[in-house]
């Protein structure tokens, strides 16, 4: 398994392939596109920090890093684009072409079906934005050209475990740290950019506008049933208004079981975050990976090693509703 880390600058090449990283993603805003669609990024990250500015600059962090021998991945992933911005964003793949990267993390199947008609020489890697729930889906994507697969935050393990078994051959790629979103990417709309502006001034991102969570059960189901699981949905509803997104989610407890599953890349949300940050993830994310293939370790003892460092390392206790596979705290 390969430690994929985001990546924003020349800079940081060096400090975070010494740590462990395996796999560098990275996305580039140029002015010319930021002043013609300054809500609609071209990757899902507004304007600031998780860019890199130039293609130059791209390019001097790709050929470091292949003289490394990791890979980088340029992420062109908003779910949809218009006829209209299609000679940019013809521009991007091109430039990014020449800067050397290894593949575009992709969503939108247009541009995907575009990729493929133009013959351009690369991998193709589906972002969590494509949905992928099943193995019909993979399916589809790998027809027009995919080569790996992000499953969404959302499957448990048993469910991705039951996709795999049954999918053609692809790559796979998992969330493990960071970015525990509570809504499917690949069906949200908003602009995380929007935060803290006049239109949402009272939260931090906009992902936590206030909604409403209802249970709906058959008119003649268990009264006392039907009183828990509304007492459980607010609960629920109450801690992800207070804890959102990025208060530290984790996954490293399911390493043991990507493992098993043969999964390829662990990836680790963070464009944008801190290099400080970067480092320890990738530091954290390594050490448990090195202390499952030092022995035959029990899965029992792996996860209570993964729950110790985790808490040595970022200074907080395990939280099961921060964890993305939950089931393995039970």
């Amino acid at each position: 398994m390969k430690i994929l880390s985001p990546l924003d600058s020349i800079e940081e090449v060096d400090k975070l392939a010494q740590a462990g990283a395996g796999e560098f993603f990275c996305g580039l805003l140029e002015e010319e596109w930021y002043e013609q669609y300054p809500v609609i990024s071209i990757n899902r990250r507004p304007a600031g920090k998780g860019h890199f500015r130039t293609f130059n600059d791209l390019k001097t962090a790709v050929t470091k890093a292949h003289e490394r021998e990791i890979p980088v991945y340029f992420t062109i992933n908003e779910h949809y684009y218009i006829r209209k911005q299609y000679p940019l964003v013809t521009k991007y793949l091109e430039s990014a072409l020449d800067a050397g990267i290894d593949a575009f993390i992709v969503s939108d199947v247009g541009l995907m079906s575009y990729i493929k008609k133009r013959g351009y020489d690369v991998d193709l890697h589906v972002s969590t934005g494509g949905t992928v729930f099943n193995w019909r889906s993979v399916a589809f994507y790998k027809q027009l050209g995919a080569s790996n697969i992000t499953f969404p935050r959302h499957l448990t393990i048993t469910e991705m475990n039951d996709v795999i078994g049954t999918m053609p051959p692809v790559d796979i790629t998992v969330f493990v740290l960071n970015s525990r979103c509570i809504n499917v990417d690949g069906f949200c709309t908003f602009q995380h950019g929007l935060a803290g502006k006049e239109i949402f001034p009272m939260f931090r991102n906009a992902c936590m506008l206030p909604y409403q969570v209802t249970v709906q059960c058959d008119g003649d189901a268990d009264e006392k049933i039907t009183h828990e699981r509304k007492a459980l949905m607010l609960q629920r509803q109450r801690i992800w208004e207070k804890v959102h997104v990025d208060d530290h989610p984790c996954g490293a407890c399911a390493l043991y079981e990507f493992r098993e599953m043969g999964i390829s890349s662990l990836k680790i949300v963070g464009r944008g975050n801190p290099l400080e940050r970067k480092v320890k993830d990738i530091r954290f994310l390594k050490t448990l990976i090195e202390y499952l293939d030092s022995d035959k370790t029990l899965k029992h003892d792996f996860r209570k090693r993964a729950q110790s460092l985790y808490r040595q390392t970022y200074d907080r206790p395990c939280r099961t509703h921060m964890c993305y596979y939950p089931s393995v705290m039970l």
